[in-house]
């Protein structure tokens, strides 16, 4: 007797793992992309109207420091509007301009910024360059003779 409900269990047990019933997705069915989202997802990221101009078009607007401002000397917003440029950090007041520029083959706009309130930290002149639409990098030349200067990273703010 023992063996024969032994038998039965273990067939209950293999039938419903064979059947899926201990699947993870609780009954969810999966969820299909529509027509539309597959279209867009196919498209290429240069195929967008944003990402075919310049860095200098594409980094117009409001923009927010990815990192806490920590220091006096670093930046926490960074505007951008028609080649002019504001920065603000917690006692930085920082303006400048933008101008396009290219290196290689690449479109690399440069930078220079003037800063009130305190050590600029490193800041002056640098580059200027993207990722996609909403991520912003300010590579500084630093000091005359060094390494470089700081890296300041953004996201398009709101």
């Amino acid at each position: 007797m023992r063996k024969a409900v032994h038998m039965a269990i273990t067939s209950v047990i293999v039938g419903l793992v064979v059947s899926g019933c201990g699947d993870s997705d609780d009954g969810k069915k999966e969820a299909k992309p529509s027509g539309e989202a597959t279209q867009t997802a196919q498209q290429s990221p240069s195929s967008s109207p944003a990402a075919q101009g310049t860095i200098i078009e594409r980094s117009a607007g409001s923009w927010k420091s990815i990192v806490a401002a920590k220091s006096d000397d670093a930046l926490a917003t960074l505007t951008i509007a028609d080649g002019k440029v504001t920065a603000k950090g917690p006692k930085l007041d920082c303006t400048g301009t933008l101008k396009s520029g290219q290196k290689g083959a690449e479109d690399e706009p440069s930078l220079t910024l003037s800063c009130k309130g305190g050590s600029d930290g490193g800041r002056g002149e640098g580059t200027v360059g993207m990722k996609g639409d909403d991520a912003l990098a300010i590579n500084w030349k630093g000091p005359e003779g060094g390494f470089g200067g700081p890296v300041d990273s953004f996201r398009r703010a709101g």
